[in-house]
């Protein structure tokens, strides 16, 4: 008994190794076949900063292959993409151009399979980062199975696992990792404040509305966190006018990872701050597309990833529970949805389910923790049965439906009429 209670200590202690290591090879197989595919489009737009500032060393010879051809007054064309994710992928594109330096390939082949590996590689790693980093911030108020059921049921039930092992280019998996970075550590600021810890977090809160600016909703998990009435939300009023040196050091971590964004528009346009996507907005405030975003066959949340039901039920039973922070999550999850709705291109874009949510997983995953956590610790099997029964089922289809993807799942062209839906469903099941 003691050696299988030290085998599933260990196994507890080094899971997400195992996974990382078990999905290495398939992630690789999943892209080696269109390795262009993962600095494509909009990937391509945040990957370009690299080789302009270490290859081309000129951000106006800065090139483009699959984006939109946006141009600043001299005719030079400017990223509309901005620098957050490439300065993630930084160190691994340093290491791929040293081995590319070593081998003798062409300097100016910043769009070759060596690159978009290195590029895929990152990604895969950044994403096992913010499991672990959410491993540590669920484990501050979970049991150790519940923890594992909700790492397990973010992964695999939702479409974090496509953008971790297929589509690693795009910018979820690093919004993703610094949002589970603030699930850990926002609670154990509060524990201990301290100047330094308040200067990463709005270095990381920074970091994140640089990557994507609709994402300063992160602001509410920090200033929020922990408040369950009126009298907190009063109380926590004070305690930052009382602390404010905190807001200062905060806000110099943040101005100090948006510093390189406004200097490069700066260089390319006159202007410090630039509003770079011209001719795209939100046209839906008044009619948001709250409905479509939610549950449209063109990438509709729920439709993909339906384990965000058990998050959502975990809102409603935590209500009254802080362990939850069911209230801020709520709140981040309407305001969300509500931006998304109203966004020219509510099922942005070519994605594989509803990619803006693929960060709020981080903040979701402690109601979805609670949730679990009700029923396991019921005394009734037929509930445990039943949650682990369609735990199971929301997993595989998520999964399999990522293993499936193709386009054209992008477009008004794709619906699931009773033809398309029994030729998904005979692959999924395979009947």
């Amino acid at each position: 008994m003691k050696s299988l209670s030290t085998l599933k200590d260990h196994l507890y202690k080094y899971y997400l190794l195992y996974l990382l290591l078990i999905f290495f090879f398939p992630m690789r197989n999943r892209v080696k076949g269109s390795l262009r595919g993962v600095i494509w489009s909009d990937c391509e737009g945040y990957y370009m900063y690299l080789p302009a500032v270490f290859i081309q060393k000129d951000v106006h010879q800065m090139q483009h292959g699959s984006i939109v051809d946006t141009q600043n007054d001299k005719g030079e064309f400017v990223d509309k993409f901005t620098c957050g994710v490439a300065m993630l992928q930084m160190p691994f594109f340093l290491v791929a151009k040293a081995i590319a330096d070593y081998r003798g390939y062409d300097p100016m082949d910043f769009f070759s399979d060596h690159y978009a590996m290195s590029i895929a590689i990152g990604g895969y790693l950044i994403g096992f980062l913010g499991l672990l980093f959410l491993k540590r911030g669920l484990r501050l108020h979970y049991s150790r199975w519940v923890v594992f059921l909700t790492i397990i049921g973010v992964f695999f039930g939702t479409n974090l696992f496509h953008y971790a092992t297929k589509e690693m280019g795009m910018s979820h998996v690093y919004s993703f990792m610094l949002f589970a970075f603030l699930v850990w550590r926002v609670p154990l600021f509060y524990r201990n404040p301290n100047g330094v810890m308040a200067f990463v977090l709005g270095l990381v809160a920074g970091w994140i509305v640089l990557i994507r600016p609709t994402n300063i909703l992160v602001l509410l998990f920090i200033v929020l966190y922990g408040i369950e009435d009126l009298k907190g939300l009063r109380d926590r009023v004070l305690w930052w006018l009382q602390h404010a040196k905190y807001i200062g050091y905060a806000f110099v971590g943040a101005l100090l990872i948006m510093m390189p964004q406004f200097l490069y528009w700066h260089e390319m346009t006159g202007h410090f701050i630039f509003y770079s996507y011209q001719g795209e907005g939100f046209p839906y405030w008044n009619n948001p597309k709250i409905l479509a975003v939610l549950f449209d066959t063109q990438n509709g949340l729920l439709m993909y990833s339906p384990l965000v039901i058990f998050m959502l039920l975990g809102i409603v039973l935590g209500w009254k529970k802080p362990e939850s922070q069911a209230k801020v999550v709520a709140l981040i999850f309407v305001l969300a949805t509500y931006i998304f709705s109203s966004w020219w291109a509510w099922w942005f874009g070519g994605a594989f389910g509803h990619r803006s949510y693929v960060e709020l997983y981080a903040f979701m995953s402690l109601p979805l923790a609670y949730f679990l956590s009700v029923v396991i610790n019921s005394k009734s099997k037929f509930q445990k049965f039943a949650l682990y029964f369609v735990f199971v089922f929301f997993t595989y289809y998520s999964v399999g439906l990522s293993y499936l993807y193709r386009a054209p799942w992008d477009g008004p062209d794709w619906r699931w009429n009773l033809d398309k839906m029994m030729e998904i469903w005979s692959q999924l099941f395979v009947f």
